[in-house]
């Protein structure tokens, strides 16, 4: 099996060629796309599909450093970070040619997070969940890709919590309430949310006795942003709240969530099989930028720092040498194991139709394991710096606080660890997004 990532490096950082990447983007990007491919292929070879990763960082890199102060300090994305990243096309890294996509896959399109976050992790975090959103795209039919996807320059930004209500009528939906969590969604073109479906007032129960739910989409123009993202970490990606008030959403804009199908036919490649199992090494990747960068900036730091009231630098600490050592050991153990498991299902959804529960465990656990590893690391990391933790104008600090931030999140937490636990004990699972 051939994994299809390249290994860290430490430093990680990527020089420019804005002009001559462009060039070749927009290459790349003026094929018609395929719609008429066997599920779980892609039109593009491996080590393409890894070229394409790095050429987008190379372009985007320059502009996200320049800003990330910025957007950390405005709690929300500066737009010239915004508008670098969906000119280079990160928005749609992991949907088809034909929607001005990369279809980068699940290898190459988690790692290209990952990158982006040693760079910036809030706008890795914010191209990340946008190019999500965009790939569920592919569960509605075609109508509602062709026309949310039609100009390259609309947002796609999904949430999926806490649902709203989606009164049924004729054609399609009356949608209410107020959702949390909306990362970039103050350029969104499209928000995307889960509601509960409601007829005359009551939701409607399912066959397993549960509500009724759907994936819908609202044009942004229609929805209120509620500053509400006052956050110890993560502070750059403007993850408010948005609340909307009666909005009509016809039917093929309405994914009534389910098993996974996809019902575009231009949505091909292994992601298409692989339910929501990959979401969690898409959460974790971003942690592991973060973590990588701070290994790097540890050891830029230790090059030239002696504590104070010592004369040992702490590049000649053997306390700093054994846990800079051990966060590496940490970071690159994770990585093989999540882009291993990515590598795995990728193979296992060519010959079968999706992941089976057994076949997608190993997704989760890499994603909360990578998440706790990087978070574990990076707490190695500060425990090294003395006072350039506490200090802004240091990265440090801002490293701990995101990192921190991110093992909370539902998909990747270490509360994803009971959930798989229960399915290997033969238990049902309280993570629901298991079944879809």
């Amino acid at each position: 099996m051939t994994i299809e990532h390249h290994p860290a490096t430490y430093p990680s950082r990527f020089s420019a060629d804005p002009a001559g990447g462009a060039v070749r983007l927009a290459d790349a990007l003026s094929a018609a796309g395929d719609r008429t491919r066997p599920l779980g292929t892609s039109s593009m070879t491996t080590d393409a599909r890894a070229a394409r990763m790095r050429e987008l960082v190379q372009l985007v890199a320059p502009a996200l450093r320049a800003s990330r102060a910025t957007s950390e300090a405005a709690r929300r994305l500066a737009p010239e970070a915004m508008d670098a990243l969906i000119d280079a096309g990160i928005l749609r890294a992991l949907v088809p040619a034909v929607y001005h996509g990369s279809e980068l896959g699940p290898v190459s399109g988690v790692q290209l997070f990952e990158e982006l976050a040693t760079v910036d992790s809030a706008a890795a975090w914010v191209g990340a969940i946008s190019a999500a959103a965009a790939w569920l795209l592919a569960l509605l039919p075609s109508q509602a890709a062709d026309e949310m996807l039609a100009d390259p320059r609309s947002v796609v930004n999904g949430t999926l919590f806490p649902p709203l209500t989606a009164e049924s009528v004729p054609g399609g939906y009356r949608v209410s309430g107020r959702s949390s969590f909306a990362s970039g969604c103050n350029y969104a073109t499209w928000l995307q949310c889960q509601a509960v479906v409601f007829e005359h007032g009551a939701p409607v129960i399912g066959p397993n006795g549960n509500p009724r739910a759907v994936l819908v989409h609202v044009p942004a123009t229609e929805a209120e942003i509620i500053d509400t993202w006052h956050t110890l970490g993560m502070r750059g990606t403007g993850s408010n709240d948005f609340r909307t008030t009666d909005v009509f959403v016809p039917e093929h804009r309405a994914w009534p969530m389910g098993p996974m199908a996809p019902l575009n036919p231009a949505f091909t490649d292994a992601l298409t099989r692989m339910g929501v199992w990959w979401f969690s090494p898409l959460v974790a990747s971003v942690s592991l930028g973060i973590a990588r960068a701070a290994i790097a900036d540890l050891i830029e730091l230790a090059q030239h720092k002696t504590p104070s009231y010592t004369h040992v630098g702490l590049a000649d600490k053997p306390v700093v040498q054994d846990k800079l050592a051990r966060a590496r050991a940490a970071v690159d153990a994770a990585r093989s194991y999540l882009y291993g498991a990515l590598a795995a299902a990728e193979e296992t959804v060519r010959t079968q139709p999706r992941l089976s529960l057994e076949q997608g465990m190993p997704l989760a656990l890499a994603g909360s394991h990578a998440v706790e590893a990087a978070t574990q690391a990076v707490d190695l990391v500060h425990s090294c710096v003395g006072t350039s933790g506490i200090r802004n104008e240091q990265p440090f600090q801002q490293y701990l606080r995101d990192v921190h931030t991110i093992s909370q999140h539902a998909f990747a937490s270490a509360s994803r660890f009971e959930s798989v636990g229960k399915l290997m004990l033969g238990r049902e699972s309280d993570w629901p997004f298991y079944a879809l």
